[in-house]
């Protein structure tokens, strides 16, 4: 009998190890900065920051990048597979800078590596943090909202198109080609 019950005891154990395939619900310490949408379907990739209470981006590789799994409900989440990477990944490196009030995370999406975006976080009145994507646009550097893909069949892109607002807060798109 006490083998059986040790056996139980290890097989739960081990099976509390395993990670699940679905990502963890983002939490409000994990706000989103922008997502990426393709014209095949409604899901979307997201760019989020782990923050702790003071919105100090959390680790030295804060940014999170999960599919927000739109087609199937609005709280399925899930990880990007290691085929995604190349497309919607980032680059291993990430630049963490502190400030009194928040902080930057430089960060370089991997199909884009040439273009850094700058994520700022700050606190906001009232509590609970904000946080912003930056990045250089043909106009000028420019808040980044929205990078729209679209893709033709079978596997290649017609173009990528950027979202953002501008400094002075109109409307900012350039449309990239290959």
């Amino acid at each position: 009998m006490h083998r059986n019950v040790w056996l139980r005891t290890v097989v739960t154990a081990a099976l509390a190890l395993i990670p699940s395939l679905a990502a963890a619900e983002p939490s409000p310490q994990e706000p989103s900065a922008f997502f990426l949408s393709r014209s095949e379907n409604r899901n979307q990739v997201h760019y989020a920051v782990r923050l702790d209470e003071a919105c100090h981006p959390v680790g030295n590789k804060p940014v999170r990048v999960y599919w927000r799994m739109l087609e199937r409900g609005e709280s399925e989440v899930e990880d990007l597979l290691g085929v995604e990477q190349p497309a919607y990944g980032l680059e291993d490196a990430q630049q963490v800078e502190l400030t009194p009030d928040g902080g930057r995370v430089r960060i370089r999406l991997r199909a884009f590596a040439d273009r850094p975006i700058d994520l700022t976080t700050t606190q906001v009145q009232g509590g609970g943090c904000a946080v912003q994507a930056w990045t250089k646009f043909s106009a000028g550097p420019a808040q980044l909202l929205h990078i729209f893909v679209k893709t033709s069949w079978p596997f290649s892109v017609d173009f990528v198109r950027l979202d953002g607002l501008g400094a002075d807060g109109r409307t900012q798109t350039e449309l990239l080609r290959n």
